[in-house]
């Protein structure tokens, strides 16, 4: 096949913003939809679009089989951050519909029983948390992941309902400071502070000390010498 003599046409040639990965195609593409771009794998996809409700069907059927996140992925040409977000989702309400883009959430609004429920958590354990009546909401199946009330709506619950002024929350975040401070108490950090604390008082204790000496490693395990 001979080459025509000439310059490439203006038409024919890649405009500056127009890349073309290893396969071959352009990054960019036309749809009925809009402006459509190529990913990694091959697939269309719109930018700030949700994906199909055919494509979302086939994730979760796929899924249903036994089939990895990573192969449906391959397979549909959809990324594998999307197959897994659509999954969790799935996982969580039941539902492949997208969620709302944009916007702000609805106001949840908490209905008597869940605040009677709330109540009766209070009354039953003063000292409960509202994260921790949150928790027990939602294990207890009173309320799920979509309708359960957030912990500043509990917060304003109890406050309503039992009379709780500014000194006693901060009272409870302080309780609550300390708790968390006692669940990190073994962290790395707390375990090597305590082993220098031994070591300056002058306490052996079970570790191994080394000592170099004229360039002869000795140890020093409860006083033997190796």
């Amino acid at each position: 096949m001979t080459t025509l003599a000439g310059a490439v046409p203006r038409m024919m040639r890649p405009g500056p913003g127009q890349n073309y990965p290893r396969s071959g195609f352009p990054l960019e593409v036309s749809t009925p939809l809009g402006q459509g771009r190529v990913n990694q794998l091959g697939g269309v996809f719109i930018n700030g679009r949700p994906l199909p409700n055919h494509i979302r069907h086939k994730i979760v059927e796929m899924a249903h089989h036994g089939i990895r996140p990573c192969v449906i992925s391959r397979q549909l040409r959809v990324s594998h951050g999307c197959v897994s977000k659509i999954l969790c989702r799935y996982q969580e309400t039941g539902s492949i519909r997208p969620g709302a883009i944009g916007g702000s959430k609805p106001k949840q609004v908490t209905t008597p029983d869940v605040e009677k429920k709330i109540e009766e958590y209070k009354r039953e354990n003063p000292g409960m948390f509202s994260w921790e009546i949150r928790d027990k909401l939602l294990k207890d199946s009173v309320c799920d992941r979509n309708t359960v009330p957030s912990v500043s709506s509990i917060s304003r619950i109890l406050r309503s309902k039992f009379g709780k002024g500014e000194d006693e929350e901060a009272d409870l975040e302080r309780k609550e400071a300390e708790e968390s401070e006692k669940k990190a108490k073994h962290s790395i950090d707390g375990i090597l502070s305590e082993r220098e604390a031994h070591r300056t008082d002058g306490k052996s204790g079970p570790f191994l000390h080394h000592q170099f000496c004229s360039g002869i490693e000795t140890r020093h395990v409860s006083g033997v010498t190796f």
